[in-house]
């Protein structure tokens, strides 16, 4: 579809945020789908993302998108433990053009170490070489991390906006236009 060569494409430029734009308006127009099921009751606490079906590009805007959602969603405020285990559902390469060699597990593993900070290490889920776990630690020093970015910027904006509202930036810039004659 035109979305997934879209998404293709700013993927293999690096453009990974307009690539997961694009993936969300390809979601909400129910072209591609988000396969995220929470189950958040029980022994067995976690939320499965399905990239079954998906290509590289999609699947990475997938995992990316899941995760940021769960960032919006617990607050950037909140100091509540993460406590859900994320499997993400690769697949075993049955599908793939090497037979049988998993594409998408190696690429999910490779973004969660390399693109993530802090790194978002997996685990083989027990039986089902086709998922991968993350693990609930894992998750919330991630979102913890994401929580702490976002409390400098929102500092940050701020101060600027205190700055601003001061009049002292409109003082300095006068202060500057003005010739002073002695």
């Amino acid at each position: 579809t035109l979305y997934v060569n879209a998404i293709a494409a700013l993927y293999k430029n690096g453009l990974y945020d307009a690539a997961d734009d694009v993936y969300v308006s390809a979601v909400s127009s129910n072209v591609i789908p988000f396969q995220l099921d929470q189950q958040l009751y029980g022994s067995e606490r976690r939320i499965t993302l399905d990239l079954h079906g998906m290509n590289t590009a999609v699947a990475h805007s997938a995992v990316r998108c899941a995760l940021q959602q769960e960032v919006l969603g617990t607050g950037w405020n909140q100091t509540d433990l993460w406590d859900n285990d994320m499997i993400i559902v690769t697949g075993r390469g049955k599908r793939s053009s090497l037979h049988m060699r998993p594409i998408l597990r190696p690429e999910v593993q490779r973004m969660l170490i390399e693109e993530f900070y802090p790194p978002l290490s997996t685990t083989s889920v027990p039986g089902n070489m086709g998922a991968l776990r993350v693990s609930s630690e894992g998750i919330y020093e991630w979102v913890d991390h994401q929580r702490q970015q976002k409390g400098v910027r929102m500092l940050a904006v701020a101060a600027v906006l205190k700055d601003i509202s001061s009049g002292k930036r409109l003082r300095q810039a006068f202060a500057k236009a003005t010739p002073v004659n002695p």
